[in-house]
């Protein structure tokens, strides 16, 4: 079943059942209070094929004389053009140019790594026959590897597409 919106068009009580688990205070009948107004989401439950009452929150139970179905509709500017026949546009702030250009993030973050941690290898090599490391020792190595592959794995989270952030605007072909 579909959930659904609905206003309340008056002040209702909701009465549910609280179990408590003690032997000798086994259930608690509590009200939750709601206000004329309020949007509750809820599943239309039906008996013989007529609507019979809507299932809020899987336990409160409103009457079909307190709530309102909501309704929404699209607003749209040109109301001239069919809508399938118009195109989403991108109104987005200028978009950013990932680093890698793979459509998967995890390809992504895997190939920033293989890059860093050679460049950090590359580092420590170049450190060693410059006489900046005053001894040579693999842990270095493997430390460089590691900041390396951290390193470019953020720069890569850092300069990712935000694809769920995106705003659409509704505009005709012409």
């Amino acid at each position: 079943m579909a959930i659904k919106s609905y206003v309340l068009t008056q002040d209702y009580s909701a009465p549910y059942v609280m179990i408590t688990g003690l032997p000798h205070n086994p259930q608690q009948i509590k009200v939750k209070k709601f206000r004329k107004g309020d949007i509750v989401q809820g599943e239309m439950k039906h008996a013989n094929n007529n609507p019979a009452f809507v299932l809020v929150q899987g336990n409160l139970v409103f009457p079909l004389e307190v709530l309102k179905e909501l309704v929404t509709k699209a607003i749209i500017e040109d109301y001239d053009v069919p809508l399938h026949e118009s195109t989403l546009t991108d109104v987005s702030e200028p978009k950013k140019t990932p680093l890698l250009k793979s459509s998967n993030p995890k390809v992504n973050y895997i190939d920033s790594m293989i890059i860093g941690t050679i460049i950090g290898l590359g580092a420590v090599y170049i450190a060693n026959k410059q006489g900046w490391i005053a001894e040579s020792d693999n842990k270095h190595y493997m430390y460089g590897a590691i900041i390396g592959a951290v390193g470019a794995a953020y720069l890569v989270y850092r300069h990712r597409e935000n694809v769920s952030s995106k705003k659409f605007n509704v505009k005709s072909k012409e």
